[in-house]
């Protein structure tokens, strides 16, 4: 596949982050050279370890992590220029080249169970810690096929395919990502505070490539696809005590602890699957676009997919709905289940994306993405479950349409008093979600106003982070605003040659409190191979109420200040 999955300047910049044990530090010593190829066959990877440590004050810290991380990547290019193995001609097809990546990890952290105690967002003591969590020996290990999969390209069509375990990227992914899409995230591993890249979860699918060329007026044309026949999971997620999970414990307990099981109607499982069958009849994802460049400059996609809902971009989403019909509970408590399933349904999406490098005025790239999503679920408080005292929490969905976008600039910048040698790369973003017809809340009882701390909500969507009060003591409502903003402005340079890359982010959420967020990250090379990687991050407050914002900034994320100390040696 030629033609590049994401574009823009970020891509030059996209730093590889990792942090490998004490161990290596034996090794920058001496010169390390990656490893040579052997004829068709190239191997490389890394090996990497990652200390994360998390101070809730200043006399307050934990050790949250301790991941080590192997990877291995085979390239093996079988058929070029329309030879096997350089002699024996293949009809039809001009190249192939195999693509394998594998990645083990062993976190130390479940193993030695550091008990520190964690607070949900609402404030109150979760009552748990690490060495409590149920199945902690599985977690702490990972052994699996991150991709694999063969690029084809024919000979006498301009058409090349991508068939196997992959990651698919249509779009910017930069801190926070827009029409970057057809893999959903795996939000256990760190939440999104590390790159893409790792956060991502491959899906074996087929991708389908057409070079069109010249269109005119249009240049360097080109139409992508991809079918995922099956293989789709929604974003994996966790509840407390995991260190990297929803700053909650699970909302299901009080219906787990009356109906004494915690099996899902339906067979669904939460955040795995929902009342499907994995295969391709019931569970295709598929996605088309069109990429172009105007006679103006202006590089531009129109995108579509077809896809189960993630539930990773930030909307304030239902996972799960509740059975609301006394029939459809009679018959999941007949079969020993819950009556609650998790949801993800289809939704049409429809984007388009803009990349201009306008040189009068600004010296900039600008950037701009945005999407048009039909029938996104939303817990509905006007659907409760019928029967205390689970009609208070426990809600069906309904579907609305999100319109979403992204603007952005990359211009580089000389800052002569910081870096005299080289310019700075200055990126902001500013995204948006717009819900349309969002109800209003109200309670039950006309008189009382939210949080409907007697009656409960009776109107209006129902955030995830809502609480009635029940088991917490103070009644929350997660408003599931019309708008959420977001801003982003970060700088990167180079310093002696390349050998330090400093790296600054600044978030802020004008919608939720003015909530924060600020990285400080920096590679240091120590040798080519040999890198070792320092990460702060504080995520900031302004108040000390519970702050239910949606991007995973500081109101998912209080307390959860860090610094991580990382070293990869490269083969």
């Amino acid at each position: 596949m030629d033609k590049p999955e994401c574009y823009g300047p970020h891509s030059r910049w996209r730093l590889r982050w990792a942090w490998f044990g004490c161990a290596l530090s034996l090794l920058a010593s001496s010169p390390v050279a990656a490893l040579p190829p052997y004829g068709p066959v190239e191997i490389s990877g890394n090996i990497a370890a990652q200390q994360v440590i998390r101070h809730r004050d200043i006399d307050r810290y934990d050790f949250v992590q301790q991941r080590n991380t192997l990877k291995l990547r085979v390239d093996y290019t079988a058929i070029d220029d329309g030879k096997l193995i350089e002699r024996l001609p293949v009809p039809f097809i001009d190249r192939t080249k195999l693509f394998v990546l594998y990645r083990g990890v062993y976190d130390s952290v479940y193993d030695y169970t550091p008990g520190f105690s964690q607070e949900d967002i609402y404030g109150q003591p979760i009552g748990e810690r690490l060495d409590d969590l149920r199945g902690r020996e599985g977690l702490r290990f990972e052994n699996r096929l991150r991709e694999a999969y063969l690029d084809v390209r024919l000979k006498n069509l301009p058409l090349s395919f991508r068939l196997g375990r992959q990651q698919i990227v249509w779009g910017e992914t930069d801190n926070f990502r827009m029409l970057d899409r057809v893999n959903a995230l795996d939000l256990s591993w760190h939440l999104q505070q590390e790159s893409w890249d790792e956060l991502r979860t491959p899906y074996w699918m087929i991708k389908g490539l057409w070079e069109i060329g010249e269109a005119a007026p249009l240049s360097d044309a080109f139409l992508e696809f991809y079918w995922n026949p099956g293989d789709w999971h929604p974003a994996k997620r966790a509840f407390l005590p995991r260190p990297w999970s929803a700053p909650i414990s699970n909302p299901l307990r009080p219906a787990i602890a009356i109906f004494q099981t915690d099996r899902l109607a339906h067979g669904t499982k939460l955040f795995q699957q929902g009342d499907y069958t994995r295969n391709p009849m019931d569970n295709s994802q598929v996605g088309v676009r069109l990429s172009a460049l105007s006679p103006q400059g202006v590089q531009f996609t129109l995108n579509y997919f077809y896809q189960r809902w993630a539930g990773d971009d930030g909307t304030n989403a239902a996972a799960v709905r509740a059975l609301t019909r006394r029939s459809d509970i009679a018959a999941a408590r007949a079969r020993g289940e819950l009556p609650v399933e998790a949801v993800a349904p289809y939704v049409h999406a429809i984007g388009a994306s803009l990349n201009y490098a306008e040189q009068n005025y600004t010296q900039a790239v600008l950037r701009a993405e945005t999407v048009y999503e039909l029938g996104v679920p939303f817990a509905d408080a006007a659907k409760p479950f019928p029967d205390p005292p689970l009609n208070r929490d426990l809600f069906g969905i309904s579907k609305h349409d999100m319109w979403k976008g992204m603007i952005a600039f990359d211009r580089p910048t000389w800052i002569k008093p910081l870096n005299r040698n080289s310019t700075f790369l200055v990126l902001g973003q500013f995204f948006w979600h717009y819900l349309v017809d969002n109800p209003p809340i109200a309670c039950r009882d006309p008189g009382e106003a939210p949080p409907c701390a007697v009656s409960g909500q009776g109107q209006g969507l129902r955030g995830q982070f809502s609480d009635s009060g029940n088991n917490a003591g103070a009644a929350f409502i997660d408003k599931v605003r019309d708008w959420e903003l977001l801003a982003t402005l970060a700088a990167t340079s180079f310093y002696r040659g390349g050998k330090l890359v400093p790296f600054l982010v600044y978030v802020i959420d004008p919608v939720n409190n003015y909530n924060q967020e600020v990285i400080f990250m920096a590679d240091y090379f120590i040798t080519n191979n040999l890198i070792f990687n320092l990460t702060q991050r504080y995520f900031i407050n302004t108040t000390s109420n519970p702050v239910f914002e949606t991007w995973g900034v500081a109101g998912l994320n209080r307390g959860r200040s860090e610094t991580s100390l990382r070293l990869t040696y490269q083969y």
